[in-house]
């Protein structure tokens, strides 16, 4: 980018330089044999143009184009009419100057390229042949003009475009990270809840089943026959405590394969620890190890699911429950809320979230009523995201 406005820079001077050489060789030849007032009025003329070609962008505006531009035409139409000096040749170069301006000022360019060429057919008794070619030179520059123009501004449309693409997935990805987090933070919790339960229950458990063992040693040799029962009783609370041992080892290992069922647990709480609805959460079956960005779509459709369940239902109850056949995953959220009138035909925002998420991924949605009263949403989605082909006609 540097590189290529210093080119540009440099390629102007160029032509500056060069221009001014040859203002000045025409100058030379046409004036210096002439009266004095023409010899001024010429190099008054040289001075006016080195301004039009050597003053920065910066200074100009439309108004000083005008007064600089109408100063030349005056002093070459005076020394030509009033000093009857033959030599007009110095409009010429203001002409194709102005045609220059098109980039920047193209009312200027306008307006007094159209009075330049007036007064070149006028002082020169031109052709109508001659006008209509310069009038042609015109609007050739003023088509390359908009043309640049078009290409420019589809240029920096093209950019910001780009622009705002990189900061779209920039965006997106910040979201992924985050609930990436959200789920660890949720399965986290959850893995904490598991452990205070085992070490209650649990721990309750095996106090219990020592105090009994202690006591079956006394019994042993004094009551036999209560032995045998209390010895049952024994096996029973084992089997139990090994129970909870392996609901919570599983737990755990699901929890190190994907984040996945153990973080929507971990949601649940969650929300069932901030509101006064009763949640209840349901595995139907056995689950395998998910992908994370499959743990992520099931884990932004609970979540919308429940928040859509704290905000219009005024439930008390919700029932979520998921299962896995093959390699398609069912969550269903269903609540004893109020039914809004029109039943699931009028979906909010976050429903229709929902189904475009789930069908990105390839899955659908199941939106329906609960009689007597209560809401239903019910998903399908892919363990494995599907591609979705459009079909053509």
């Amino acid at each position: 980018m540097a590189s290529t406005l210093k080119e540009e820079k440099l390629y102007i001077n160029l032509i500056r330089i060069l221009g001014t050489l040859l203002l000045a060789l025409s100058y030379y030849y046409e004036y210096t044999n002439q009266a004095a007032i023409s010899l001024i009025g010429g190099f008054l003329v040289l001075l006016l143009y080195m301004v039009l070609i050597w003053a920065e962008t910066t200074w100009w505006n439309e108004v000083k184009y005008y007064v600089v531009s109408m100063m030349i035409i005056s002093i070459i139409l005076v020394l030509h009419y009033v000093f009857d000096s033959p030599h007009t040749t110095l409009l010429w170069p203001l002409y194709f100057i102005i045609l220059l301006m098109n980039r920047v000022y193209p009312r200027v360019s306008l307006i007094m390229g159209l009075i330049t060429l007036s007064c070149i057919a006028w002082v020169n008794t031109l052709s109508l042949s001659t006008i209509l070619g310069l009038l042609g030179v015109m609007l050739v520059a003023r088509s390359i003009k908009i043309r640049r123009d078009a290409h420019l501004l589809t240029t920096l449309h093209l950019k910001e475009l780009d622009r705002a693409h990189q900061e779209l997935e920039v965006a997106h990805k910040e979201l992924q990270e985050a609930t990436v987090h959200s789920i660890r933070y949720a399965a986290l919790e959850e893995r904490t809840r598991l452990s205070r339960e085992i070490h209650d229950g649990l721990g309750h458990q095996l106090t219990s089943l020592i105090v009994q063992l202690q006591a079956l040693q006394i019994m042993h040799v004094t009551e036999p026959e209560k032995a045998s029962d209390s010895i049952n009783q024994l096996l029973g609370i084992a089997r139990q405590a090994m129970a909870e041992v392996r609901v919570a080892v599983k737990e755990w290992t699901n929890d190190e394969m994907g984040l996945g069922i153990v973080a929507l647990k971990g949601l649940v709480s969650q929300t069932q620890g901030r509101s006064s609805v009763q949640f209840k959460f349901n595995q139907n079956s056995e689950l395998s190890e998910w992908p994370i960005e499959t743990s992520i779509v099931l884990y932004r459709v609970l979540q919308e699911s429940l928040t859509n369940i704290l905000r219009h239902s005024d439930a008390d109850q919700a029932w979520i429950d998921i299962d896995e056949a093959g390699d398609r995953i069912q969550l269903t959220v269903t609540d004893n809320g109020r039914t809004e009138k029109g039943g699931a035909g009028h979906l909010g925002y976050g429903l229709n979230g929902i189904i475009k998420r789930c069908e990105e991924w390839g899955g659908s949605v199941s939106i329906s009523s609960v009689e007597p009263h209560g809401f239903r949403v019910k998903v399908m989605l892919p363990v494995e995201r599907i591609a979705i082909v459009e079909e053509k006609e």
